[in-house]
Protein backbone atom coordinates (compact mmCIF):
# COMPACT_ATOMS: atom_id res chain seq x y z
CA UNK A 1 0.00 0.00 0.00
CA UNK A 2 1.34 3.58 -0.93
CA UNK A 3 2.57 5.93 1.73
CA UNK A 4 4.77 8.15 2.95
CA UNK A 5 7.11 8.32 6.05
CA UNK A 6 7.37 11.38 7.67
CA UNK A 7 9.74 12.38 10.11
CA UNK A 8 8.99 16.29 10.27
CA UNK A 9 4.98 16.21 8.89
CA UNK A 10 5.40 18.58 5.73
CA UNK A 11 8.82 19.31 5.99
CA UNK A 12 10.22 20.77 2.92
CA UNK A 13 12.88 18.70 0.55
CA UNK A 14 16.54 19.92 1.11
CA UNK A 15 17.22 19.49 -2.20
CA UNK A 16 15.82 22.43 -4.09
CA UNK A 17 16.23 20.07 -7.11
CA UNK A 18 13.16 17.82 -6.31
CA UNK A 19 10.36 20.49 -7.01
CA UNK A 20 11.24 20.54 -10.64
CA UNK A 21 12.08 16.84 -11.36
CA UNK A 22 9.55 15.41 -14.25
CA UNK A 23 9.36 12.19 -15.58
CA UNK A 24 10.90 11.90 -19.21
CA UNK A 25 8.72 10.49 -22.35
CA UNK A 26 8.06 6.77 -22.15
CA UNK A 27 10.21 5.28 -24.67
CA UNK A 28 8.60 4.64 -28.19
CA UNK A 29 8.85 1.14 -28.18
CA UNK A 30 6.66 -1.81 -26.98
CA UNK A 31 7.24 -2.52 -23.39
CA UNK A 32 6.87 -6.85 -24.81
CA UNK A 33 8.90 -6.59 -27.64
CA UNK A 34 12.33 -8.65 -26.88
CA UNK A 35 14.36 -5.50 -27.96
CA UNK A 36 17.88 -4.94 -26.57
CA UNK A 37 18.61 -2.68 -24.00
CA UNK A 38 20.89 -0.20 -22.94
CA UNK A 39 23.12 -1.07 -19.24
CA UNK A 40 25.14 0.70 -17.27
CA UNK A 41 27.57 -2.76 -17.83
CA UNK A 42 27.34 -3.08 -21.66
CA UNK A 43 23.43 -3.65 -22.03
CA UNK A 44 21.38 -6.74 -22.75
CA UNK A 45 23.78 -8.59 -24.95
CA UNK A 46 26.60 -8.48 -22.39
CA UNK A 47 26.23 -11.95 -20.90
CA UNK A 48 26.31 -13.23 -24.25
CA UNK A 49 30.16 -12.42 -24.32
CA UNK A 50 31.93 -15.58 -23.56
CA UNK A 51 33.92 -13.77 -20.75
CA UNK A 52 30.99 -13.22 -18.76
CA UNK A 53 28.52 -16.31 -19.54
CA UNK A 54 29.99 -18.18 -16.13
CA UNK A 55 27.87 -15.33 -14.18
CA UNK A 56 24.81 -15.60 -16.12
CA UNK A 57 24.96 -19.86 -15.47
CA UNK A 58 25.82 -18.83 -11.96
CA UNK A 59 22.89 -16.65 -11.33
CA UNK A 60 20.67 -19.51 -13.16
CA UNK A 61 21.61 -22.05 -11.05
CA UNK A 62 21.00 -20.18 -7.71
CA UNK A 63 17.51 -18.73 -8.54
CA UNK A 64 16.51 -22.72 -9.50
CA UNK A 65 17.10 -23.74 -6.25
CA UNK A 66 14.69 -24.48 -4.27
CA UNK A 67 12.19 -21.70 -2.57
CA UNK A 68 11.29 -18.53 -2.65
CA UNK A 69 13.34 -15.81 -5.15
CA UNK A 70 13.58 -12.04 -4.32
CA UNK A 71 15.95 -8.99 -5.45
CA UNK A 72 16.96 -6.06 -4.52
CA UNK A 73 17.73 -3.65 -6.89
CA UNK A 74 20.85 -1.12 -6.10
CA UNK A 75 21.85 -2.45 -2.91
CA UNK A 76 24.61 0.62 -2.51
CA UNK A 77 26.59 -1.19 0.52
CA UNK A 78 24.46 -4.04 1.19
CA UNK A 79 23.52 -3.51 5.01
CA UNK A 80 19.76 -3.94 4.63
CA UNK A 81 20.15 -7.10 1.99
CA UNK A 82 22.52 -8.64 4.48
CA UNK A 83 19.99 -8.36 7.36
CA UNK A 84 17.34 -9.58 5.60
CA UNK A 85 19.60 -12.88 4.41
CA UNK A 86 20.25 -13.31 7.90
CA UNK A 87 16.74 -12.91 8.92
CA UNK A 88 14.88 -15.30 7.08
CA UNK A 89 17.18 -18.06 5.64
CA UNK A 90 14.59 -19.70 3.68
CA UNK A 91 13.83 -16.80 1.16
CA UNK A 92 16.90 -16.66 -1.41
CA UNK A 93 18.23 -12.80 -2.15
CA UNK A 94 19.66 -12.11 -5.55
CA UNK A 95 21.46 -8.23 -4.81
CA UNK A 96 21.91 -6.35 -8.33
CA UNK A 97 24.71 -3.44 -8.18
CA UNK A 98 26.52 -1.98 -11.10
CA UNK A 99 29.36 -0.29 -8.57
CA UNK A 100 32.16 -2.99 -8.55
CA UNK A 101 33.50 -2.00 -5.58
CA UNK A 102 30.02 -2.26 -3.59
CA UNK A 103 29.22 -5.45 -5.31
CA UNK A 104 32.63 -7.28 -4.22
CA UNK A 105 32.52 -5.87 -0.62
CA UNK A 106 28.97 -7.31 -0.48
CA UNK A 107 30.09 -10.72 -1.40
CA UNK A 108 33.08 -10.66 0.75
CA UNK A 109 30.69 -10.40 3.69
CA UNK A 110 28.75 -12.77 2.47
CA UNK A 111 31.29 -15.58 1.96
CA UNK A 112 32.93 -14.54 5.18
CA UNK A 113 29.17 -15.24 7.36
CA UNK A 114 28.71 -18.32 5.44
CA UNK A 115 25.42 -17.56 4.08
CA UNK A 116 23.91 -19.69 1.07
CA UNK A 117 21.02 -17.43 0.64
CA UNK A 118 22.09 -14.45 -0.81
CA UNK A 119 24.01 -13.64 -4.22
CA UNK A 120 25.71 -10.25 -4.80
CA UNK A 121 26.14 -9.82 -8.38
CA UNK A 122 27.35 -6.46 -10.20
CA UNK A 123 24.86 -6.17 -12.99
CA UNK A 124 22.43 -3.78 -14.55
CA UNK A 125 18.87 -4.81 -13.40
CA UNK A 126 17.57 -3.37 -16.84
CA UNK A 127 19.57 -6.55 -18.92
CA UNK A 128 19.17 -9.20 -16.08
CA UNK A 129 15.40 -9.24 -15.81
CA UNK A 130 14.92 -8.46 -19.93
CA UNK A 131 17.45 -11.41 -20.66
CA UNK A 132 18.12 -13.72 -17.68
CA UNK A 133 15.10 -13.56 -15.31
CA UNK A 134 12.88 -16.69 -15.86
CA UNK A 135 9.30 -15.44 -16.01
CA UNK A 136 7.01 -16.38 -12.64
CA UNK A 137 10.14 -16.74 -10.33
CA UNK A 138 10.44 -14.29 -8.01
CA UNK A 139 8.27 -13.66 -4.85
CA UNK A 140 9.21 -9.92 -4.32
CA UNK A 141 11.68 -7.37 -5.85
CA UNK A 142 12.69 -4.41 -3.92
CA UNK A 143 13.82 -0.72 -5.49
CA UNK A 144 14.99 1.60 -3.20
CA UNK A 145 15.88 5.00 -3.62
CA UNK A 146 16.29 4.63 -7.00
CA UNK A 147 18.86 7.43 -8.84
CA UNK A 148 17.27 10.37 -10.08
CA UNK A 149 19.26 11.39 -12.36
CA UNK A 150 19.13 15.35 -12.43
CA UNK A 151 20.11 16.33 -15.70
CA UNK A 152 17.44 16.12 -17.68
CA UNK A 153 19.15 14.52 -20.84
CA UNK A 154 20.85 11.21 -18.51
CA UNK A 155 17.42 10.84 -16.90
CA UNK A 156 15.50 10.35 -20.74
CA UNK A 157 18.34 7.73 -21.02
CA UNK A 158 19.23 6.10 -17.47
CA UNK A 159 16.00 5.93 -15.46
CA UNK A 160 15.39 2.83 -13.90
CA UNK A 161 11.30 2.51 -13.43
CA UNK A 162 9.63 2.89 -16.67
CA UNK A 163 7.18 1.12 -18.91
CA UNK A 164 9.87 -1.12 -20.45
CA UNK A 165 11.74 -1.93 -17.10
CA UNK A 166 8.34 -2.16 -15.14
CA UNK A 167 6.97 -4.78 -17.61
CA UNK A 168 9.93 -6.96 -17.33
CA UNK A 169 9.49 -7.32 -13.56
CA UNK A 170 5.66 -8.01 -13.72
CA UNK A 171 6.72 -10.94 -16.15
CA UNK A 172 9.19 -11.88 -13.32
CA UNK A 173 6.41 -12.13 -10.61
CA UNK A 174 5.30 -15.46 -9.57
CA UNK A 175 1.19 -14.77 -9.00
CA UNK A 176 1.06 -13.29 -5.70
CA UNK A 177 5.18 -10.99 -6.05
CA UNK A 178 5.05 -7.73 -4.82
CA UNK A 179 6.88 -4.67 -6.25
CA UNK A 180 8.02 -2.84 -3.42
CA UNK A 181 9.34 0.54 -4.22
CA UNK A 182 10.72 3.57 -2.09
CA UNK A 183 12.27 7.02 -3.08
CA UNK A 184 12.12 10.87 -1.31
CA UNK A 185 11.72 12.41 -4.67
CA UNK A 186 7.88 12.72 -4.49
CA UNK A 187 7.60 13.49 -8.19
CA UNK A 188 9.43 10.79 -8.94
CA UNK A 189 6.94 8.21 -6.61
CA UNK A 190 4.06 10.13 -8.86
CA UNK A 191 5.47 8.60 -11.89
CA UNK A 192 5.84 5.53 -10.05
CA UNK A 193 2.17 5.45 -9.04
CA UNK A 194 0.97 5.88 -12.67
CA UNK A 195 3.06 3.07 -13.67
CA UNK A 196 1.65 0.99 -11.18
CA UNK A 197 -2.13 2.02 -12.26
CA UNK A 198 -3.19 -1.46 -13.58
CA UNK A 199 -1.18 -3.12 -10.66
CA UNK A 200 -2.87 -4.22 -7.65
CA UNK A 201 -1.78 -2.44 -3.78
CA UNK A 202 -0.17 -4.87 -1.42
CA UNK A 203 1.05 -4.46 1.95
CA UNK A 204 4.35 -3.25 2.46
CA UNK A 205 6.91 -5.27 3.51
CA UNK A 206 8.48 -5.53 7.24
CA UNK A 207 11.16 -3.43 7.94
CA UNK A 208 14.71 -4.43 7.39
CA UNK A 209 16.39 -4.76 10.19
CA UNK A 210 19.09 -3.08 9.42
CA UNK A 211 17.93 0.12 7.13
CA UNK A 212 19.86 0.98 4.23
CA UNK A 213 22.32 4.23 4.36
CA UNK A 214 19.61 6.41 2.10
CA UNK A 215 16.57 5.71 5.12
CA UNK A 216 18.88 6.33 7.70
CA UNK A 217 19.35 9.81 6.09
CA UNK A 218 16.07 10.45 6.07
CA UNK A 219 15.28 9.64 9.05
CA UNK A 220 18.11 11.97 10.54
CA UNK A 221 17.17 15.24 8.40
CA UNK A 222 13.17 14.69 8.38
CA UNK A 223 12.85 13.73 4.59
CA UNK A 224 9.00 12.39 4.14
CA UNK A 225 10.14 8.90 1.96
CA UNK A 226 7.24 7.71 -0.25
CA UNK A 227 6.52 3.95 -0.82
CA UNK A 228 4.17 1.98 -2.60
CA UNK A 229 3.94 -2.04 -2.85
CA UNK A 230 1.97 -3.60 -5.49
CA UNK A 231 1.31 -7.10 -7.43
CA UNK A 232 0.36 -7.47 -10.84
Amino acid sequence: MSRSDRSTPGAPHPDDRVAGWQAPDAPDRAIDAPADVPGALGGSRLFEQPQYRAEAARFAAFIAGPGPVAVEVGFDHGRRLLSLAEQAADLRWVGLEVRRARALDLAARVEERGLTNLLAWRADARTVFRRLMPPGRLARVDVLFPTPWWHPGRRARRMLLEPGFVADVRRSLAPEGVLHIATDVGPYFEHVRGLMADWRPADDPPPAPTPSRRERTCARAGIPVHRGTWRP
